[in-house]
């Protein structure tokens, strides 16, 4: 087994073909081929299944492909340490993120990174919670930047509370229920949510609850921010939302509830894989996370509840 192989098997599972692998790696096709072949001569058993549609992996090709990846992405960021060591500074960072990591700290930080690291190839990959947490345990990403209503609870997965954020239930300005401030009077409104848990929906089934009301009959999970953007300014819908994201809007069209209980409050996570070897920019790009978690240089950030304990690191 070679590292050869390795690395034609992930790119196969991430471009979705063996062509596409073939292009990434600027190889001839026969020699991807002929490259996994050898790769299932040398493990005794099929890895992957080529259909008319297209590509598959075994269910041993998928067990492979975990340890793969992780040993392709360590080796990547062990050539980018060695040449950073030289006085190359290149490499790539990849950080994964949330929609709300977006909106507050990453610009900011990107700004104080790019200052001292201008030369670094930075790959910011917006994703789910749960397939962020996916490409950390495979090392695919340096580290991630979430908002998330708990810490995750995944023994592969080290996570830091930056910064706590507010929320409050919105609706478009001009809904229906733009002024109710009870929840007696949203009992027909419908309620949508990204958790890909049942949290909400117990939440929200329990403030009903606590009211002496019956549970909401319409909850609607949505894990697509872009379809949920449209839904909540083209009809009366209820979401549960960061009163920074509010507050960040240049011409608003939404407004905050003025319910008795507003959702629990969002985190704002940093995550790495457990016992991770960050790499200098990885390291780097941490710190300015930290230093612009609790700078206050944007008004919005008052809404912002710095974490117990976050403080900036010392420039190395």
């Amino acid at each position: 087994m070679k590292l050869s192989h390795l690395r034609a098997m992930v790119a196969i599972a991430e471009h979705g073909s063996i062509n596409a692998a073939a292009r990434e790696l600027c190889v001839t096709q026969p020699a991807i081929t002929r490259t996994m072949r050898e790769l299932e001569a040398d493990v005794g058993v099929a890895l992957i299944n080529r259909n008319s549609w297209g590509i598959t992996f075994t269910e041993h090709g998928e067990r492979l492909l975990k340890r793969a990846r992780l040993i392709v992405y360590e080796f990547e960021r062990t050539v980018d340490d060695m040449a950073e060591l030289r006085g190359v500074a290149a490499g790539t960072l990849r950080v994964g993120v949330s929609p709300l990591a977006g909106m507050t700290l990453l610009p900011q930080a990107y700004m104080l990174f790019r200052k001292f690291m201008p030369e670094v190839r930075v790959e910011f990959l917006e994703w789910s919670v749960t397939h962020l947490l996916d490409n950390l345990r495979t090392s695919r990403l340096d580290f991630a930047l979430a908002a998330l209503p708990q810490p995750p609870t995944d023994s592969f997965i080290s996570s830091t509370e930056i910064l706590r954020a507010p929320t409050a239930f919105a609706t478009r300005c001009d809904s229906q229920f733009a002024k109710a401030t009870s929840f007696a009077e949203l009992q027909d409104a419908e309620w949508w949510h990204a958790d890909a848990t049942d949290a909400f929906p117990q939440f929200l089934s329990e403030v009903f609850a606590r009211h002496g009301l019956p549970p909401p009959s319409r909850i609607t999970r949505c894990t697509s921010n872009l379809l949920t953007s449209g839904i909540v300014l083209q009809t009366d819908v209820i979401v549960p939302l960061s009163r920074f994201a509010l507050a960040a809007s240049p011409v608003p069209m939404l407004t905050a509830l003025a319910l008795p209980i507003d959702p629990p409050d969002i985190r704002l996570m940093l995550m790495t894989r457990e016992s991770a070897m960050l790499s200098r920019p990885a390291e780097y790009f941490v710190q300015c996370i930290q230093e612009a978690g609790v700078l206050p240089t944007q008004p919005l950030n008052a809404l912002l509840q710095p974490a117990a304990g976050a403080a900036p690191l010392a420039k190395s």
